[in-house]
């Protein structure tokens, strides 16, 4: 029989594609997760990942291992939380998630989370990610999930990326005409940090045409050739392309993707189980992206 432990130590590798990062999620000396991986292995009577000096990579034995061990995890979970439920009321978690966020597998990890732990409520407020970080300070939110473009020592960040100016694939710009911009209303980070990068470069030949509350309509108006708006590549549709800084737009500032917590939390436990979920899913999620992100 194959044992939990051993499962945990496996995935948490395979995820972090490194025993020392894998070493550093679960708490646990780089020799213990190597010792979990070679007991395993010799149960198995087969290697699980390739090892050379520079990288680990899954064997074609441990790609099929992987889904059957995130199976075996995640019923052991929901096993245990189900037998629990009826002793404990459920916990409430209170989630903030900014616009701008790559939302796809954020929310397919709460929806595990929602299965395996039953025990745990979670609810979700969708806005911009300076409004969600003061509601964490002030405890009225639990956990922020974010982009900004300046951190806080209270903040995690999970990657980076660069900002770009977006526009459509198939409109014109007039180069002689004020660029139309389209921002989030006010605090917006990325609204900040182009405008700062605007003013610091000098650049006036601008100007705002549209204002808006959802990252939806900005997308629209920069789809139909009626603005310029700042998107990170990980938010980028295909139907936009990213506009060079340089020509008549000024650099811009990296965003930063972050969770933050709020200090004091009345579930502890259960608020940092859900980081690790959030933090597992996006090294998954980063894994299968790499490509496309960092070129």
């Amino acid at each position: 029989m194959l044992d939990s432990q051993q499962l945990r130590a496996f995935v948490s590798v395979a995820d972090h594609g490194s025993v020392t990062r894998a070493a550093d999620a679960m708490h646990l000396t780089q020799s213990a997760v190597s010792a979990q991986i070679r007991r395993l292995e010799e149960q198995l009577g087969c290697r699980v990942f390739d090892r050379t000096t520079r990288s680990l990579q899954l064997t074609a034995q441990g790609s099929v291992l992987l889904s059957y061990a995130r199976s075996i995890l995640n019923l052991q979970q929901q096993a245990v939380a189900r037998l629990a439920a009826p002793r404990h009321a459920p916990a409430t978690l209170r989630l903030g998630c900014s616009e701008g966020f790559p939302s796809e597998w954020l929310f397919a990890a709460l929806a595990g989370f929602r299965q395996r732990r039953p025990d745990v409520h979670v609810e979700i407020t969708c806005g911009i990610s300076t409004v969600l970080a003061k509601q964490v300070r002030q405890r009225s939110l639990d956990l922020m999930v974010g982009t900004v473009c300046d951190a806080g020592s209270d903040t995690e960040t999970l990657w980076m990326e660069p900002l770009v100016w977006a526009f459509s694939t198939k409109a014109l710009l007039d180069p002689d005409a004020p660029a139309p911009l389209a921002f989030l209303s006010e605090p917006c980070p990325f609204r900040e940090a182009a405008l700062a990068s605007l003013a610091g470069h000098g650049t006036t030949n601008w100007q705002v045409v549209l204002t808006a509350q959802g990252s939806g309509a900005l997308v629209a108006a920069a789809a139909a050739g009626l603005a310029i708006t700042v998107l990170t590549p990980s938010g980028m549709p295909s139907i936009l392309r990213s506009i060079p800084p340089g020509s008549f737009l000024p650099p811009l500032p990296p965003a930063r993707f972050v969770i933050q917590r709020a200090e004091g939390s009345a579930a502890p436990k259960p608020l940092a189980a859900l980081v690790d979920e959030v933090r597992e899913a996006c090294f998954r999620w980063r894994g299968a992206h790499a490509g496309a992100l960092d070129a």
